[in-house]
């Protein structure tokens, strides 16, 4: 799931999820699922067109590990910037940022779901199992919250930790 408070309400594949169910998430948000939990190609393309784009100035570089072919020509002819590749080997430098920015998330996320209230069942019963549209939505909403914790200056910091000091070379 992609979410971004700029976008409008939208869906890419909707195979796993009921299509009535979408009305019944957050508005504000990108919705895009599809039947296993990795991002295929269909999701990550809408992603460069739809999250992305909102985001990038002009001339901006984006750095990727692990992408297709495709995904150079929309981040150059459709958006106006260059993808540059993770050079092989790099990416354990490049951790901090995801530690610096999902660590919180994850925390975030993990605090919302303690402090959330049981969820009941269709027929209201305490003892009722949720339905999966109930189960779904309860994450989205979690993730959203969680999502929204993770301010600028984790962000900014994680930079600060993944990137090269230079060295005084003389």
């Amino acid at each position: 799931m992609a979410t971004s408070s700029q976008s409008s309400l939208s869906s890419v594949e909707l195979q796993a999820a009921e299509t009535s169910e979408l009305p019944l998430f957050p508005r504000g948000h990108v919705y895009a699922v599809q039947k296993k939990a990795w991002m295929d190609n269909t999701v990550w393309n809408y992603y460069l067109r739809t999250l992305l784009t909102n985001n990038l100035s002009d001339h901006s570089v984006v750095l990727l590990d692990n992408f297709n072919d495709d995904s150079y020509r929309i981040v150059h002819e459709e958006l106006g910037s260059l993808l540059c590749p993770i050079p092989p080997n790099a990416t354990s430098i490049c951790q901090q940022l995801d530690v610096g920015v999902m660590a919180p998330f994850k925390r975030y996320l993990c605090d919302a779901w303690l402090t959330e209230e049981m969820i009941d069942g269709e027929d209201g019963d305490d003892f009722d199992t949720p339905t999966a549209g109930q189960k779904r939505l309860a994450i989205v909403k979690r993730a959203i919250m969680a999502w929204d914790r993770v301010s600028p200056v984790d962000i900014r910091r994680s930079f600060e930790k993944a990137l090269p000091v230079p060295t005084n070379t003389e």
